[in-house]
């Protein structure tokens, strides 16, 4: 079986053409397919006597699975050709292109591959540049491509669009059969398209003359072919069938296209002598395909998660608030299971500080909801959510709502008004067009600070805590520390921004007197400008400290802030105290052991130089990896003299041979081959204690054996 795709700038002809070509191929007595790929679902009308047949898309809507049979959506019409029509959704709804993958996979598995026919023609709309309409040019498709144009620019601009499509499914052989002329009467006609045709590599196969035997036949029902076979129209006609079976047979080659540049276009146009191509160098892609690893529309971050996920784990922080993700089912199963493994972990280490909620809901989109828009999915999904007793619910989208365009702000705003006792959140992340994980995370902390009652009153003794990640809090024993550390100045927590919290919780955000970071990092100078942009309230300038300086310097400047100095410098003192003692205790186990640190830009590690420091090693290097998820990324330490930037795995290994190390320390774990020990650090805690702990963990790294797990570069702790 031969196929051909003839495409054409809408209301050029293409569809006229495709019928009288279909006839001339079946007068020649071959069986024909004619498949109509244009929402406007009037390809095959003139092959049936002007009536409309049912499109596969409206079957496919109406008709389950079970009950759909081929014949229902295939039709013989004229000289025995046998008809089918795509269509698609309504105006402004959902995506045309879908519909053509849908209509062309509903074809083959309702059995279209099995009919007993010699040539296949698919009649395509080719001014919309999309991956859909663009389906019947791939190789399983289309054998042999014809292009309709006229004496207009816009038509050869749709045709020199449908060559370059060409050439993104280039499968090796060339397929353009030729140009087909559907003459409109325009000055100088023939002679611009035939310099486009020769420009481009081509030929005009065909001039179809204006005659006004087309009118009356499409009156009529029919085509020019079945009511005119003696006329010269349908000499032209019978020469592109012709063409067809010569190209189809090998008597004649088909060519591979050279599409116009914009320069060339306007040669073109201006009716100049077309210059030579300019050749531009061809854009890269964004993007690691060894790796698979994908690339943000918006920048080029390495992406391991999109915006929908950052968003929907940002409101899972929330127990009270329902999360409808407006996305199929596998969006939901990976975003669920990902944070449900998070939670079997804090779970089985037995940090978690309650009952952790995932109230994740989702649309449930599927195919035909990319085709006809997803609209009433979401409306269904949310009604049922609202069922459930929900006062809050926000609404993330995934890329399928976002590439057909669904009006999810317009649904949010009717359905807020049949329940105006439910706050409606909409974060239209659009999956990855938004960016990647951590743009959802702060698009959707917008929305949750958007919650924050600016007006409560303030109550002295409260502290809101501001981070992404409060992981390295969770345990019992950090969080008791951090509890003695702000009961020494007589505060406790009122609300983590975000961290396991509720609605009431944010809401009343502003009743703590003071806003602390949990660590000085980017993305917590981004959560407390959101805060600050809502509320106006400015982050206390000294985060939550880790090891003995940044300690020290915390209990300062909050008893200055509070009026408590002596207390302030009576728990300085008997920090430091604890801490010298450590140290004494504790020196002859690191005492001139050579040590490597590696670590990534998202950690502070200027207590563990300090603490390393002070116990005796010999620190050989601090080795900084550069990380492509946080380009931009600046390093804050008070030891930059010992730090070495872009840091790599191949640096670390030149490093074991020549540095001779008795230990790495390392938040990336890498396979060592026995070199050395290794320790893994990362979240340690706050205060003094959690770092003096996390000494003896290490002292216990170097007590190990060489035949131990650290010889593979495992964890042991």
């Amino acid at each position: 079986m031969y196929q051909v795709a003839i495409y054409g700038k809408g209301g050029i002809g293409k569809s006229t053409m495709s019928a009288n070509i279909s006839v001339a191929l079946a007068s020649r007595g071959l069986k024909v397919l004619q498949v109509g790929c244009d929402p406007k679902h009037d390809s095959t009308r003139l092959l049936l006597g002007g009536e409309a047949q049912k499109t596969v898309l409206e079957y496919v809507r109406s008709v389950p699975l079970p009950q759909r049979r081929l014949e229902d959506i295939i039709v013989e019409g004229t000289a025995g050709v046998l008809c089918a029509e795509a269509g698609g959704p309504e105006p402004g709804i959902g995506c045309a292109g879908r519909g053509i993958l849908t209509t062309f996979d509903t074809l083959r598995k309702l059995g279209a591959d099995d009919l007993d026919t010699d040539v296949r023609v698919y009649d395509v709309l080719g001014d919309v540049v999309c991956g859909g309409f663009a389906v019947p040019l791939r190789g399983e498709y289309a054998d042999g491509i014809i292009l309709v144009t006229s004496g207009e620019f816009m038509s050869m601009y749709a045709a020199n669009n449908i060559m370059k499509g060409l050439e993104n499914f280039d499968t090796g052989s060339p397929r353009l059969i030729g140009i087909i002329l559907n003459s409109r009467g325009v000055k100088g006609e023939e002679e611009t398209v035939r310099r486009f045709a020769a420009a481009t590599g081509t030929e005009v196969i065909s001039v179809i003359p204006r005659d006004r035997l087309f009118a009356e036949a499409e009156a009529a029902g029919h085509t020019v072919r079945e009511l005119h076979p003696d006329s010269e129209v349908a000499a032209s006609l019978d020469a592109i069938a012709q063409r067809i079976l010569d190209v189809s047979e090998g008597r004649v080659a088909a060519v591979a296209p050279t599409p116009l540049d914009d320069d060339q276009m306007s040669d073109l146009a201006a009716g100049r002598e077309i210059r030579p191509s300019s050749g531009g160098v061809p854009v890269a892609r964004s993007g690691c395909h060894g790796c698979g690893v994908r690339g943000s529309i918006r920048d080029h971050r390495v992406m391991s998660s999109c915006a929908a996920y950052g968003a929907t784990a940002a409101f899972l922080k929330m127990n009270d608030v329902a999360v409808v993700i407006h996305g199929p089912r596998s969006c939901q199963y990976l975003m669920a299971t990902t944070r449900g493994k998070a939670i079997l972990d804090l779970y089985a280490r037995g940090v978690y500080r309650r009952d952790p909620q995932c109230n994740i809901r989702c649309t449930m989109m599927d195919d035909s909801a990319s085709i006809f828009g997803g609209i009433g999915f979401l409306e269904e999904a949310l009604e049922a959510t609202v069922a459930e007793g929900f006062h809050d619910i926000a609404v993330v989208t995934t890329c399928m709502p976002g590439i057909i365009g669904d009006d999810c702000e317009a649904l949010l705003t009717r359905v807020s008004g049949l329940h105006p006792d439910v706050r409606f959140h909409l974060v239209p992340a659009d999956g990855d067009i938004c960016g990647e994980y951590t743009d959802g995370f702060m698009m959707a902390a917008g929305a949750i600070a958007d919650m924050i009652d600016p007006d409560v009153p303030v109550e002295p003794g409260y502290v809101n805590l501001i981070g992404t990640s409060f992981f390295d809090l969770q345990s019992r024993e950090h969080a008791r520390e951090l509890e003695r550390m702000l009961a020494r100045f007589g505060l406790r927590e009122n609300c983590r921004f975000l961290d396991e919290t509720t609605s009431d919780t944010v809401r009343n955000y502003c009743r703590a007197s003071m806003d602390m970071m949990v660590t000085d990092n980017a993305n917590s100078r981004e959560l407390a400008s959101i805060i600050e942009s809502r509320t106006g309230r400015r982050p206390f300038p000294v985060p939550m400290p880790v090891g003995l300086h940044d300690y020290t310097e915390w209990l300062r400047a909050v008893g200055s802030e509070l009026g408590m100095e002596a207390e302030a410098e009576e728990e300085a003192g008997n920090v430091c105290a604890e801490y010298d003692a450590f140290v004494v205790d504790h020196r002859h186990r690191f005492a001139g052991k050579r040590v490597i640190v590696m670590n990534k830009l998202t950690h502070n590690v200027d207590w563990l130089i300090d603490l390393l420091q002070d116990l005796g090693a010999d620190i050989v290097r601090v080795g900084f990896v550069s990380s492509p998820r946080k380009n931009g990324s600046r390093i804050y330490s008070r030891h930059m003299e010992m730090i070495t930037t872009d840091y790599e795995v191949e640096d670390l290994l030149e490093d074991m041979s020549s540095l001779d190390p008795d230990l790495l320390i390392s938040d990336i774990a890498r396979p060592l081959s026995g070199r050395c020990r290794m320790a893994r650090f990362g979240k340690v805690g706050v205060g003094v204690r959690s770092v003096l702990e996390y000494a003896e963990y290490v002292e216990n790294i170097m007590r190990l054996p060489n035949d131990e797990g650290w010889k593979e570069g495992r964890v042991i702790r």
